[in-house]
C-alpha cells in the first residue's frame, strides 16, 4: 500500500520521468509513500524516484512524429494489448490502494491512453480517492479545436484539481490551452518543478552538450562534436557530450570511434546539474527540465528546440526564455557545425527570472494537504 499512486508514461523523451522523481523525493521528506505505476520501455538508468515502481506492459512511440505506439518489440499495439494493459493497471490500483491517484499529463496529453485511463479514472472516483492531474506550463498547440474541448470536458468530469507546474508570472495556462477559464476553478499553480540550486561554486570551464533522453538528438550531438574546432572560444577546452540513455546504440559507437581528442562522450552523468553548473556554456534541445537546470544552475546556454511531428511545446517556451534574454536560441532548421559554435561563442549568462522554481515542493505540499483532509 502506499499513499499515493502515481501514474506517468513516457513515450519519447525522459522530461516526465524527472519531474516525477523531483516530486516524489519531496513526498517523501513529507512523510508521503508513493507508487509509480509505468508504461514505458524500461531503462535501468531510469530513476523515478520511488522504492516501489510497478511496470506495465511497454510501450513506446513509433516516430518522432508520434504516429503510433508500439510495443517493446517493435510490434503495434492492438486490443488484446490493450485489455492486458487495462488489467495490469486496475490490478496495481487494487494492490496499491492508494489514498490519492495523480495522473500525469492526461487529458492534455497522452490521449492514445484513454482506453485505460477512463476506467482507471472512474473506478477511483467511485472509490472517493482525489483525483490530480499533473500537467506542464505549456501544451503542444493542437489544430482540432474538438480535441482541446475533449481535454476540457474530461478534466471537468474526472479531475478534481490540476496541477500546472508553471508561474503564471511569466505565462498562464490559458497560453497553450483555449479552454483554460472554463476549468479555472481546477487550476493550481506550483511554480516549476526545477532542482534545488545547491551546486557548489567553482571555476567555470567548457562546454556541456546534452539531448535529454537521446532518441532524437543524433542531429545536435554530430552538430557539436563537428563545432567545437570552430569555436573561436572553446575549441582548446574540455566539451562533455551526454548522449542519453535513448541515444541509438549504433550511432553511439559510431561517434565513439571517431571522437576527436578534448571531447568526452557519455550515455548518461549521474552528476549532470553538478557539471552543468561548471560548464561554461550549456548547449541542449528546449525540453522542460534541461531549461530548470539551466535556471537553477544559471548556466549560459544554446538551445535548439525539438519540432518534429508538430511538436510546439519546446519553441515556444524557448522562444519566450530567449526573449527575456534567459537563453540563445537556434532554429533547427539552421542548425550546423559552424551556426552552433557562432552560438556558443556568443552564449551569455542568464537573465534571472523573478518566478517559482520550487514546484516540486509546492506539489508535495498540495498533495500531502489533499490526503490529510487539510486542502
Amino acid at each position: 500500500m502506499s499513499d499515493i499512486l502515481i501514474y506517468v508514461q513516457h513515450l519519447l523523451g525522459i522530461g516526465h520521468v524527472r519531474r516525477v522523481a523531483l516530486i516524489n523525493a519531496e513526498l517523501g521528506r513529507l512523510g508521503m509513500t508513493t507508487t509509480v505505476v509505468t508504461g514505458g520501455i524500461p531503462d535501468a538508468s531510469l530513476d523515478f524516484g520511488s522504492d516501489n515502481v510497478i511496470q506495465l506492459p511497454p510501450c513506446r512511440t513509433a516516430d518522432s512524429g508520434f504516429s503510433g505506439l508500439i510495443d517493446e518489440v517493435g510490434n503495434p499495439v492492438d486490443e488484446a494489448w490493450k485489455q492486458q494493459r487495462k488489467q495490469a493497471l486496475f490490478d496495481a490500483f487494487n494492490v496499491v490502494a492508494p489514498k490519492l491517484l495523480m495522473v500525469e499529463m492526461f487529458p492534455f496529453g497522452r490521449r492514445a491512453f484513454r482506453f485505460e485511463l477512463l476506467p482507471l479514472l472512474d473506478k477511483a472516483g467511485q472509490a472517493g480517492i482525489p483525483r490530480i492531474c499533473s500537467v506542464r506550463d505549456l501544451l503542444v498547440r493542437k489544430s482540432d479545436r474538438s480535441k482541446e474541448a475533449w481535454m476540457r470536458d474530461i478534466a471537468r468530469s474526472h479531475f478534481d484539481r490540476v496541477l500546472v507546474h508553471g508561474d503564471p508570472a511569466l505565462f498562464d495556462f490559458g497560453r497553450s490551452f483555449p479552454f483554460a477559464d472554463d476549468i479555472a476553478d481546477l487550476i493550481e499553480y506550483t511554480g516549476y518543478v526545477a532542482p534545488k540550486a545547491d551546486f557548489a561554486a567553482g571555476e567555470r570551464k567548457g562546454v556541456l552538450v546534452s539531448a535529454g533522453g537521446g532518441a532524437v538528438g543524433t542531429a545536435l550531438i554530430e552538430a557539436a562534436i563537428a563545432a567545437r574546432p570552430l569555436s573561436s572560444c572553446f575549441a582548446d577546452q574540455p566539451w562533455d557530450i551526454v548522449a542519453g540513455p535513448h541515444f541509438p546504440r549504433e550511432a553511439f559507437l559510431r561517434l565513439e570511434e571517431n571522437l576527436p581528442t578534448g571531447i568526452n562522450l557519455h550515455r548518461f552523468l549521474p552528476d549532470f546539474r553538478e557539471r552543468m553548473a561548471h560548464a561554461c556554456v550549456s548547449v541542449s534541445q528546449a525540453g522542460y527540465n534541461t531549461l530548470m537546470d539551466v535556471l537553477a544552475t544559471e548556466t549560459a546556454s544554446v538551445m535548439v528546440p525539438f519540432a518534429d511531428g508538430g511538436e510546439s511545446e519546446q519553441a515556444e517556451r524557448a522562444a519566450i526564455l530567449a526573449g527575456k534574454n534567459v537563453l540563445s536560441l537556434l532554429d533547427p532548421d539552421d542548425l550546423n557545425p559552424q551556426s552552433l559554435a557562432n552560438q556558443i561563442d556568443r552564449a551569455k549568462n542568464p537573465v534571472k527570472l523573478d518566478i517559482s522554481l520550487d514546484g516540486a515542493g509546492i506539489t508535495a505540499a498540495k498533495l500531502a494537504e489533499r490526503i490529510r483532509g487539510k486542502a
